[in-house]
């Protein structure tokens, strides 16, 4: 089957609350098969625009698609993708290159840039996902009038910062000392810090706990928790 994809992504803050937009229609007929907003906590402009990509690839597959055509506002990630451009951010790196393992499963794809305008149900999902700070259908009705995203129901945010050791893992993997998570673990998560979160579950502390610390049974580092809400 022939697919027409366009895909979008963004951080309201630049890294910030992101989600990313996907459309999916078969090409010959012009029927939408899959239309669905994702949100994805706190992650930069670029890495919301490759979880686009990548959650886009993972519905053509499961909707039996052969040849791809996609379309994305992000000319950065279409020139790297095409291997314009090199993939130098460790954050992003993952991300390409489980897109283009995705992309050799199919037997034919292409990829091109388009203005924003041409993206807009797109951004529209990927704006009510970050409204409703939730995964949305494309069948989810908008916001109420003058509701944003305060007034939509949250899922519990944490933000773990590693502490002690010079706050860095001994396993060398995540970017940085500092990560925010929800349901689960995002991309690039210290395994030592999931290691300790998930060990600890402040997934299920009391409703109205605010902070707390967890300790890796691993190798002893510490994370500093805070409901961010």
């Amino acid at each position: 089957m022939k697919l027409t994809i366009h895909f979008d992504g963004g951080s309201r803050g630049n890294p910030g609350p992101a989600s990313a937009g996907v459309v999916i229609t078969d090409t010959d007929t012009g029927k939408p098969l899959h239309e669905a907003g994702y949100f994805l906590g706190r992650c930069t402009n670029n890495v919301a625009e490759y979880q686009g990509l990548v959650r886009s690839l993972e519905q053509a597959k499961s909707l039996a698609g052969t040849s791809l055509q996609i379309h994305s506002d992000s000319e950065l990630l279409v020139r790297q993708i095409t291997g314009q451009y090199r993939v130098k951010s460790p954050a992003l790196k993952p991300l390409y290159d489980k897109a283009n393992a995705l992309l050799d499963g199919f037997d034919a794809w292409a990829i091109d840039h388009v203005r924003r305008e041409s993206n807009q149900r797109a951004d529209e999902l990927a704006n009510l996902a970050m409204d409703h700070q939730a995964d949305v259908s494309g069948d989810s009705p908008p916001p109420a009038a003058g509701q944003t995203g305060d007034a939509a129901p949250k899922t519990p945010c944490w933000s773990a910062k590693l502490s002690g050791r010079n706050g860095k893992c001994l396993a060398g993997c995540g970017t940085g000392n500092e990560y925010t998570f929800g349901p689960t673990t995002p991309d690039g998560f210290c395994v030592h810090a999931a290691l300790a979160v998930l060990g600890d579950g402040p997934l299920q502390w009391p409703g109205k706990k605010k902070t707390g610390r967890a300790r890796c049974g691993a190798c002893g580092l510490t994370i500093n928790m805070m409901r961010i809400h």
